[in-house]
């Protein structure tokens, strides 16, 4: 078996879970790269007829509204 050279050992996985960057420029990019996985349709999740991926994002984008707004009030 043959090895690509051009394998980038350090980019980025996201099932690595790591912590949020400090850097609030990049954190925001990693949440918006996690609601966008979310939005994606899977064979565990997939779309239905009457459903597209913008729907979904849009909707991750009002729960992420609903708990920001419920974690304030605590």
């Amino acid at each position: 078996m043959s090895v690509d050279p051009n394998i980038d050992y350090m980019s980025h996985d996201p099932s690595d879970d790591e912590t949020p960057s400090d850097d609030p420029r990049l954190r925001e990019v990693q949440e918006l790269e996690k609601r966008m996985r979310a939005a994606l349709a899977t064979k565990e999740n997939p779309l239905h007829d009457d459903e597209s991926t913008r729907d979904r994002l849009k909707q991750t984008r009002s729960g992420d509204a609903a708990e920001d707004s419920s974690s304030d009030e605590a």
